[in-house]
C-alpha cells in the first residue's frame, strides 16, 4: 500500500514539473520573442533614422552680372518665422535674419531651420539698445551673449555679419563690435503701419540692383507680404540672395556699414601715348573726309 502510495506520489510530481516546465518555456519563448521583437524594431529604426543634418553648400553667384537683391529680417525669431521659413522654402528664396539673442533663447528651434534651409544669420545685439548711448564693455555683452545664444541654437554656427540695433553705430561702437555693419537700401518702416498691401507695394517697387531690404520677421502683417513681394521681384527679374552672397566678391570690412552692393569701378582707359597720335582716338584730331589729317598752323 506504502509503495503503491509513493508510486502514485512520484507520478504527480513528475506530472507536475512537467507542467512547470512547459510553462517555463513558454514564458521564455515569449520573452526571447519579446526581446527578438524589439531588438528588430531598434534595428529597423536606426536604419531609418535620417543622418545628422548639414547646412547647404554655399552658393557662387556674381551680384556684378546678375540683378541681385537681398531680403532681410530683423528681431526673431518670433511666432511667425515658421511661417515665413515655409514661403522662402516653396520659392526657393535665400534671406539673411538679423537675430535678437533674447528671442533666439525662446525659439531655438527656428534658429536651426533657418541656418539648415540655407539662410544667413547675424546678430543683432541681445535685448535691441542703443548701441551708441552704451559703454564700450556693455556693448560688447550684448554682442557676445547673443554670438553664444546663436552659435548653440544654430548647432554651431556664428555669425559673421551684425545689424547695429536703429542702423546708430560709430567708430568706437564698429570697432568693438569687430564685424562689418550691414544697414539697408529700403526700409519698408513695416513696424510703424503693420500694413500687408503697403509693405507688399514698398518691397516690390522700391529696391534696385544690389540693394538690401529691411522687414521684420515678428509682424505677421510683414510675413504675409512676403509671397507677393516675392513674386512682383521675380517678375522685375530680381536673384534672391543673402547678404554675403550679395558681396561675395568683394571684401567687406570689420567695423564699416554697408548697405547696398555698389558697382565695381572700371578701370579708366589708358592714355594714347603714340606721337602722333593715330587717327580717331581720344588724344588724335577727327580725320578729314578724305582721310587726310587737317593742317595746323605752326606755332599754335
Amino acid at each position: 500500500m506504502r509503495i503503491r502510495n509513493f508510486a502514485r506520489t512520484r507520478q504527480f510530481v513528475v506530472i507536475a514539473a512537467g507542467l512547470l516546465l512547459v510553462s517555463g518555456c513558454g514564458h521564455a519563448e515569449k520573452k526571447q520573442a519579446r526581446t527578438a521583437g524589439h531588438q528588430l524594431a531598434a534595428g529597423a529604426k536606426a536604419r531609418t533614422a535620417p543622418r545628422p543634418q548639414q547646412p547647404p553648400a554655399e552658393r557662387k553667384i556674381n551680384c556684378d552680372q546678375l540683378k541681385c537683391v537681398a531680403l532681410t529680417f530683423d528681431d526673431g525669431p518670433g511666432p511667425y518665422t515658421n511661417g515665413l521659413l515655409d514661403v522662402l522654402k516653396k520659392e526657393g528664396v535665400r534671406a539673411t535674419f538679423f537675430l535678437i539673442g533674447e528671442n533666439v533663447h525662446s525659439f531655438p528651434a527656428e534658429v536651426r531651420r533657418e541656418v539648415m534651409e540655407g539662410h544667413e544669420v547675424g546678430d543683432h545685439s541681445w535685448n535691441h539698445p542703443q548701441l551708441t548711448a552704451m559703454s564700450l564693455p556693455a556693448v560688447k555683452a550684448q554682442i557676445q551673449r547673443t554670438q553664444d545664444a546663436i552659435t548653440k541654437a544654430s548647432g554651431g554656427i556664428k555669425p559673421t555679419i551684425m545689424r547695429p540695433p536703429y542702423g546708430a553705430t560709430n567708430k568706437r561702437v564698429g570697432q568693438t563690435i569687430g564685424m562689418p555693419l550691414i544697414l539697408w537700401s529700403v526700409d519698408t518702416e513695416d513696424w510703424r503701419y503693420l500694413n500687408t498691401a503697403r509693405d507688399t507695394r514698398v518691397g516690390i517697387k522700391e529696391p534696385q540692383a544690389g540693394g538690401i531690404i529691411l522687414f521684420h520677421d515678428i509682424h505677421k502683417p510683414s510675413v504675409k507680404a512676403i509671397p507677393a513681394v516675392i513674386a512682383g521681384l521675380k517678375k522685375r527679374g530680381f536673384t534672391f540672395v543673402t547678404v554675403s552672397e550679395l558681396f561675395q566678391n568683394r571684401q567687406l570690412k570689420p567695423g564699416q556699414t554697408y548697405s547696398e552692393l555698389m558697382p565695381q569701378k572700371t578701370a579708366s582707359p589708358a592714355p594714347v601715348t603714340a606721337s602722333p597720335p593715330p587717327s580717331g582716338s581720344p588724344a588724335g584730331p577727327a580725320p578729314t573726309k578724305s582721310g587726310a589729317r587737317p593742317q595746323q598752323a605752326e606755332g599754335h
